[in-house]
């Protein structure tokens, strides 16, 4: 098996546009890697391109710095297991998964915005009203270390066990690039994996992630400072019905994952933490 789950271009095999576009989403997310999102939608690179230009000056506009702020740290009532890390992992080592998941949980947020903008337009539900900008903000980002992933269908057993057991309990076809990266450290994954599964099920994570969703939905809708007016009428003319149906799939993929997602790398953090 070449590929497992969604075909995507990860980072080393992009080239030419794509290439471009991947350096310019990190500069302008202000993070180290190429999310899942993005690298799924490369396999339509013109999509991408014109999707990508129009959320561009919005991602840079304090409007979606706070809105996503504002996303980043869902109210978990749920109480957080503890587990002594430091039996098996060196402070350097916590130090850096503390840094991955801090990476994603500032990134998570945007991306569930672009999706939620992308998404409303896409179903013909453009967003034209042009609202004031708060502020720009710069981008880039500066000696921030690379995020490591694991591929599904190369991983040691074990792992790939693991991450399989992770797309299971999302019903997903897929594993997060969050669970990918984390996967990098076998013990603590584990350990994790084994609290956080339960809490999955549960009634608080199902409402926080309706209520996240329909937050993204009316933020952008009522504060995204520049329009998006991506529509399937315009892709008509580069792709077949069926390419269309293959990005919109994408995009309302992750428009429904990342929600979740959200909530439990907030969990993950708590955990790190040691926050019950």
């Amino acid at each position: 098996m070449n590929q497992y789950g969604i075909p995507e271009v990860f980072e080393a095999d992009a080239h030419g546009i794509v290439k471009e576009v991947y350096q310019d989403i990190k500069y302008v997310l202000k993070v180290p890697i190429v999310n899942f999102l993005f690298r799924a939608l490369a396999n339509y690179p013109e999509f991408l391109v014109h999707a990508w230009q129009q959320v561009r000056p919005n991602m840079l506009s304090l409007n979606m710095e706070s809105m996503a702020n504002d996303l980043r740290f869902p109210l978990l009532n749920k109480s957080i297991p503890t587990y002594d890390l430091k039996k098996d992992y060196s402070s350097s080592t916590l130090s850096h998964i503390n840094y991955v998941v801090a990476t994603f949980q500032y990134v998570n947020p945007k991306l569930l915005l672009i999706a939620s903008a992308w998404m409303e337009s896409l179903a013909e539900r453009p967003i034209v009203s042009q609202k004031v900008v708060k502020g720009i903000i710069q981008p880039g980002f500066f000696n921030m270390p690379p995020i490591e992933m694991i591929k599904v269908e190369t991983a040691p057993l074990y792992v790939k066990q693991l991450l399989l057991e992770v797309a299971k309990e999302h019903a997903s076809f897929d594993v997060a690039s969050d669970y990918r990266a984390l996967a990098c450290y076998p013990r603590f994954f584990e350990m994790m994996w084994r609290d956080l599964k339960p809490y999955i099920s549960s009634n608080e994570y199902t409402l926080l992630r309706s209520n996240l969703l329909n937050q993204a939905i009316k933020r952008v809708r009522e504060e995204m400072p520049y329009p998006i007016t991506l529509n399937s009428h315009q892709l008509e003319h580069i792709y077949e019905p069926a390419q269309i149906a293959g990005i919109m799939g994408i995009v309302s993929y992750f428009h429904r994952f990342l929600p979740g997602l959200i909530i439990e790398i907030e969990f993950i953090r708590r955990y790190l933490l040691g926050e019950s």
